[in-house]
């Protein structure tokens, strides 16, 4: 019988998860011990229900956790079951994601209206129902968490990463995985600053989100890529002006 990583870290995986965002908090952890090697490559996780109990938390949680690392590249998941994938490709892109992270704010936005309108118009090409079922998921969860910032603006950054994993080109994906902080910290920033002046800026990204959503369900890849960046603009616009 094969060695069991996952039951070895199992004290510090449940270990303070509290009542709030468990789902966040585990996400970070599983990604911080496959970074560091514990839960290495090809290891197969075990059957959800005994990590679900392994770690008292239910499904539903658990698989948003693993939602949010298969977006990211850490593991796959198939009918076979869910791997730690190699992480070669995401400390390979490290030296890109240090000069996006020390890049001008102005510079970020500009790099995200280009790169961001085209691959939502990839992924209305390419979108499986897969795809098109885990988005859905994240934007019936900014609707729910409306009134609760942070994790609106959690499930916002996941939205913007399953679009990029919707267009199945790697290259994207990794530009993403590799902006993924920056951009957030500047989604956090837009929305921070702007919900004290314009209370109407989480309504107005609910709805832009929806447009890009329908667009991608659609396959109507001109209207997922003008909705992006009508999108990005909007955001831009909130960062600079308020």
């Amino acid at each position: 019988m094969g060695r069991d990583y996952l039951m070895e870290q199992a004290e510090y995986l449940k270990k303070d998860l509290g009542k709030h965002n468990i789902s966040q908090t585990l996400f970070q952890r599983l990604k911080e011990l496959i970074i560091e090697g514990k839960l290495p490559a090809g290891y197969m996780m075990p059957n959800e229900n005994i990590v679900s109990e392994m770690l008292g938390v239910g499904r539903s949680t658990l698989r948003e956790a693993y939602t949010a690392l298969a977006v990211f590249g850490f593991i796959r998941r198939s009918k076979a079951g869910t791997f730690v994938n190699e992480i070669d490709n995401i400390v390979n892109i490290a030296p890109f994601s240090i000069t996006v992270e020390n890049s001008d704010l102005n510079d970020l936005l500009e790099f995200r209206y280009m790169l961001e309108g085209e691959t939502a118009s990839y992924a209305a090409k390419r979108a499986t129902a897969e795809d098109i079922a885990q988005l859905t998921h994240c934007y019936e969860k900014m609707i729910a968490y409306r009134n609760d910032v942070n994790l609106f603006v959690d499930y916002d950054s996941m939205f913007h990463m399953q679009v990029s994993a919707a267009t199945h080109n790697k290259l994207l994906i990794s530009t993403m995985i590799a902006a993924k902080e920056s951009f957030e910290k500047g989604i956090r920033l837009a929305m921070r600053e702007s919900l004290t002046q314009n209370p109407r800026v989480i309504d107005v990204t609910i709805e832009l989100h929806g447009k890009i959503l329908e667009a991608i369900k659609n396959g109507d890849y001109q209207t997922a890529y003008s909705a992006m960046r009508e999108h990005i603009s909007y955001v831009n616009l909130t960062v600079k002006y308020g």
